[in-house]
């Protein structure tokens, strides 16, 4: 996720553009390109002149206006949503270690410490899970007594929660936490099935494909007839503005695109390396104090 200063625009407004810009450099060219061309036709040969009345793309831009709105905020909202699940998860593996710290680590530290250990585990489980499931990255975050476990497991962070719910019920069985206590640990770690859960459901629900098959087919057709409705009123001053028109309309279908899998490595996508980096970082600072 890139991080930014907006408040100085000249600087911001010019910076590097990110993947959806780059995206887009090869189609604006072809626009421009064939704008030109119509122009050079109409203008120069008189062979070609044809122009589209200004109403059409006006009411076909109000409907598009409205499909492009719903897109961008059906991609923020997955985009939010899965933040939001992150900063559950943040809080939630911090919470349940300081309590395993405090309910059982005096009485048995090493039970304790592999405790400690898999739920910091189950933040690497859990980004690549929603990723390409590279976990070979990952093998080093896993405690090594479950490594062939883990790389036999199908679903691998219910793995890791299988073993953090296996634990806790030890820690009650040895009478090193109360049943009370047994019940706070348990609501911790369901929460981090429901994170679980929720984060899956962004990743594997996209937009209905109903809807991005028709915006896509209604902007390229916008894009497409845009040229003809500027070439007779601009002349050549109509290759600039097309260029922006066709800017700004694709630039946010490639936006949303790129938000509403939150958890890749798009650059606008969620800091999901950063935040697991952070979460063993609290964790081995709650087990050292």
């Amino acid at each position: 996720m890139l991080q930014y200063d907006n408040k100085n625009w000249f600087s911001f407004i010019f910076r590097h553009g990110s993947k959806h810009v780059e995206g887009m450099w090869w189609s604006m060219l072809f626009m421009g390109l064939c704008t030109a061309g119509l122009i050079y036709l109409n203008e120069e040969t008189k062979w070609l002149h044809f122009e589209i009345s200004s109403t059409f793309h006006t009411v076909l831009g109000i409907v598009l206006g409205l499909l492009l709105v719903f897109r961008t905020n059906s991609a923020y909202d997955r985009w939010w949503e899965g933040r939001t699940q992150l900063g559950a998860l943040v809080n939630t593996t911090r919470n349940l270690a300081i309590k395993v710290k405090t309910y059982a680590y005096a009485k048995n530290p090493d039970l304790s410490s592999e405790t400690l250990h898999l739920i910091y585990a189950f933040a690497y489980s859990l980004k690549e899970h929603l990723r390409d499931e590279d976990y070979s990255a990952i093998i080093e975050e896993i405690p090594s007594q479950y490594l062939n476990e883990f790389q036999k497991f199908d679903h691998k962070p219910n793995f890791i929660l299988g073993k953090i719910a296996k634990n806790l019920h030890q820690f009650f069985q040895d009478a090193i936490i109360t049943g009370e206590q047994l019940i706070i640990l348990e609501k911790e770690a369901n929460t981090l099935i429901n994170v679980l859960g929720a984060c899956e459901r962004i990743r594997n629900t996209p937009i209905p494909m109903a809807y991005a098959l028709h915006l896509k087919r209604v902007l390229l057709i916008y894009a497409l007839t845009l040229p003809f409705g500027f070439v007779g009123q601009l002349h050549w001053l109509a290759i600039p503005v097309v260029l922006i028109v066709f800017y700004t309309m694709v630039g946010i279908e490639l936006i949303g695109e790129e938000i509403e899998d939150p958890f890749g490595l798009d650059e606008n996508d969620l800091p999901v390396d950063e935040l697991c980096v952070k979460i063993k970082a609290n964790i081995l600072e709650i087990e050292k104090y």
